[in-house]
């Protein structure tokens, strides 16, 4: 790959093209959608949380495998 989608800083992943941003906002755009849908069937804010983070590792899960299958590392 000749132009990577993510730049690394650390542990992290940085979006560094349009298709990395596009990513990271349709990713961020689903766990809101995710939480308000949780949100509106749960009954206390235990039960929200508790089923949110689940659903966030997934997301999150998700989005470093394309990152670190999409960045170019830096070899020394």
């Amino acid at each position: 790959m000749k132009f990577p989608w993510f730049r690394r800083f650390g542990i992290f992943f940085m979006p560094y093209s349009i298709i990395g941003w596009i990513l990271f906002a349709a990713g961020l755009i689903y766990a809101v959608n995710v939480f308000i849908d949780i949100d509106s069937r749960s009954h206390s804010v235990s039960d929200t949380l508790i089923n949110f983070v689940f659903n966030l590792l997934i997301i999150g899960g998700i989005y470093t495998i394309i990152a670190v299958l999409t960045s170019r590392e830096i070899r020394k």
